[in-house]
């Protein structure tokens, strides 16, 4: 055969072998990639065998300190308990609708003539911002409710009267949900917020007691949730509001020097019989030339004795609104055992 006759098998030929040897050294890599995966693979599955016959954490050390943590966290969460347990109240019973209204009709009575003596200005047929009672009645089966809020509420009353403002402007006493057809849902709290809203003018003063004694009660629980506090006087003080006081009027109408003491200053040698000053001569006359008539003394320049700028500033009154919860603690849920 000639060269052109041979030019085809020789084409297939080289081809074929291009092909066989591409063919080989896929086959290796693959095969290379097929160790490294089964290797990876294998690896992996001692590991888990590994972990699998492992002792599970937590260690012993581990455990003993968790549950010294937890014994922890229950007394502390106990102690807490404890210390609510004086507001917590008994299940509240419920009484008969009359009941209810002469328990608020009376606690009116108390807390007027506590108003009225500490000259508490109130406003007209104050009920406790529960005049609605007065034309409908409530609820048989929410006086309980009811007669917690009223005894809670005349404490709280109560306290604001010592305090002494001024005047007692407005009370809101929200409708409790059962008495308006809805229901509470107390969910996992536990305690229930029931709020009241109350506005009135008096001095700084009386609000530092009124809130101070909210502190003091043995019995309920009171929250301030809100308070707005705004001065009645809606425009800056200026010197004309200042009084001043009076200055003091002289001892005498006769001590013409009042600086001194009185009129029975002497010389001191007049007192103790010292000679005459130098150039003066034994048995000259001693008579001394009568003093000038004394000049009317000025009135004495009044200083400040601390309280000008606080007859300027602090002064007015201010009007206060808040919104108090008395909050009613329910018994305690127990907690779960370890």
């Amino acid at each position: 055969m000639s060269l052109k006759e041979d030019k085809f098998p020789i084409l297939l030929g080289s081809v074929t072998a291009v092909v066989a040897g591409g063919l080989i050294w896929w086959g290796m890599q693959s095969g290379t990639a097929y160790e490294e995966s089964k290797t990876n693979y294998d690896d992996s599955v001692s590991e888990i065998q590994r972990l699998l016959r492992a002792k599970v954490a937590p260690t012993s050390d581990n455990l003993r300190e968790k549950k010294n943590a937890v014994a922890e966290y229950r007394a502390s969460v106990d102690e807490l308990q404890k210390a609510f347990d004086k507001y917590r109240q008994v299940e509240l019973k419920n009484t008969g609708v009359s009941e209810f209204t002469d328990a608020l009709l009376a606690a009116k009575e108390r807390l007027s003539a506590k108003f009225v003596e500490g000259e508490v200005a109130m406003p007209a047929e104050f009920f406790l911002g529960l005049g609605k009672y007065t034309d409908k009645l409530p609820q048989q089966k929410n006086t309980g409710l009811l007669h917690f809020e009223l005894q809670a509420f005349e404490d709280l009353f109560g306290r604001l009267a010592e305090a002494g403002p001024t005047e007692l402007l407005n009370v809101h006493w929200p409708d409790l949900p059962e008495e308006i057809g809805q229901t509470y849902e107390m969910g996992d709290a536990g305690y229930r917020a029931h709020p009241i809203e109350i506005t009135f003018a008096g001095s700084e003063d009386s609000l530092r007691k009124f809130m101070s004694s909210l502190d003091d009660s043995e019995k309920y629980f009171y929250l301030v949730r809100t308070m707005r506090v705004s001065n009645s006087r809606k425009t800056a003080p200026n010197s004309k509001d200042a009084t001043f006081e009076a200055p003091p009027a002289p001892a005498s109408d006769s001590d013409p020097f009042p600086d001194f003491g009185g009129g029975d200053f002497v010389f001191p040698t007049e007192e103790d019989g010292e000679e005459p000053a130098e150039g003066g001569e034994e048995g000259a006359d001693e008579s001394v030339e009568a003093p000038a008539e004394p000049e009317e003394p000025a009135a004495p320049v009044v200083s400040d004795s601390g309280q000008i700028l606080k007859q300027v500033l602090g002064g007015e009154e201010i009007q206060v609104f808040m919104r108090i919860d008395v909050l009613q603690f329910v018994q305690p849920k127990e907690l779960p055992k370890e």
